[in-house]
């Protein structure tokens, strides 16, 4: 019985190593940019062949990125993997925290001075420009909700990380949001299969920055509610490919009376297109349901919000997190222009004049701003004031 049992493991063995190549060459995307909606990215181009590359790796490394990317059922060979993982008491999976109720992202620390670098950058931005600049520095879900992580985890203190940056920024000031979020933990506050704060977080980041900004935040009872998609399954999901939890619901906040009309253009570099809305709601039939505000990530996006005769222009420097705090500020702001240093490798003065602002807002993550080298290029408008 023992041998048949070998027997039967070595065909099951031979026929994974023979098959799934086979499979894999049979089904693979005909196209060259073939699109995994799953993980919102295109999968790798075939490499192109070339002596020097093959010699220095270049194109070995690029073909197995090729393969890997094509493997026949590959999301199901991740998710057995990782099922695996969670059967043999692994509470971690791709980096990412799996509990009860939601999934959290790990981050265990920064490279300082890459820090640094990107609060210099800011500083001497604040120094050249005579507009008031703020920074709202957001938590994510791991340090709203460390408690319910393993204590050997050796996660690092984002309270911390945020109070390092704010003291390291005398002409800057800072939107310490901490406070408020840890007040409404019990709350709907960052999804559970998505990296990113809810519609509510980003509603309480946005009462928090009125008290700093000068500007009065709308009564959350002005709003209307609306429950856009009860399906959305993030990017934490994407990773661990885990069922355990619920899809998470995207809600939409418009007023009750008297939204305002706006116009949305975005600026993705070869075009422009415009919207009569902050809510590009395409996205909700898609995965990346989370794209409904204001859409995908944009060197630049133009926001015009009519407020009966009310000017003010806000400037933003942000990361995604931006995107579903950014239609609260819009009632308050008459103009808003969104600025993402990642897309943006011009000098930022061939875009916008930084004194027709009334302020500047850098709005970014703590693992993305603790990542993020993009900032340095704010240097490039040193020559002007």
């Amino acid at each position: 019985m023992q041998n048949l049992h070998k027997k039967i493991m070595l065909i099951i063995f031979f026929f994974i190593i023979g098959m799934v190549p086979l499979l894999s060459l049979l089904t693979m995307p005909r196209e060259e940019r073939a699109f995994s909606e799953n993980e919102n990215r295109f999968l790798a181009r075939f490499p192109q062949w070339s002596f020097d590359r093959f010699q220095d790796r270049k194109y070995m490394e690029e073909f197995e990125n090729w393969a890997n990317d094509r493997v026949f059922m590959r999301e199901n060979w991740m998710m057995l993997r990782n099922w695996t993982e969670r059967l043999l008491g692994k509470t971690e999976v791709e980096g990412v925290f799996i509990t009860d109720e939601r999934m959290v992202q790990a981050w265990r620390g920064y490279n300082e001075a890459a820090v640094n670098r990107n609060l210099t950058a800011m500083n001497d931005f604040a120094e050249r420009h005579d507009v008031p600049v703020f920074f709202m520095l957001a938590p994510t879900a791991q340090e709203i909700y460390r408690d319910t992580l393993p204590e050997s985890a050796s996660l690092a203190s984002q309270k911390d990380f945020m109070k390092h940056c704010f003291e390291l920024m005398p002409d800057i000031t800072p939107i310490d949001i901490l406070p408020d979020l840890e007040r409404n933990s019990q709350r709907y506050l960052y999804y559970r299969t998505d990296h990113h704060w809810t519609s509510l977080g980003s509603y309480i980041a946005y009462t928090a920055a009125g008290q700093a900004m000068g500007f009065s935040p709308l009564e959350l009872n002005r709003f209307r509610i609306e429950n856009a998609s009860n399906s959305f399954l993030g990017t934490l999901f994407s990773l661990t490919l885990d069922r355990s939890l619920s899809p998470d619901i995207i809600n939409i906040y418009t007023l009750s009376e008297g939204d305002p009309d706006v116009t949305v253009s975005v600026n993705k570099g070869t075009e422009t297109a415009t919207h009569d809305t902050l809510y590009f709601r395409e996205y909700l039939d898609v995965k990346d349901k989370y794209s409904v505000f204001i859409g995908t990530n944009a060197p630049i996006i133009e926001i015009e919000s009519d407020l009966g005769g009310v000017e003010k222009r806000l400037l933003i420097f942000k990361d995604s997190f931006a995107h579903s705090l950014i239609p609260f500020l819009a009632k308050n702001y008459s103009h808003i222009t969104v600025a993402d240093m990642r897309f943006i490798n011009v000098d930022y003065n061939t875009f916008f004049d930084v004194s027709d602002f009334d302020a500047v807002l850098f709005m970014y993550n703590v693992i993305t701003f603790s990542e993020d080298t993009n900032l340095v290029k704010l240097n490039a408008g040193k020559q002007e004031r």
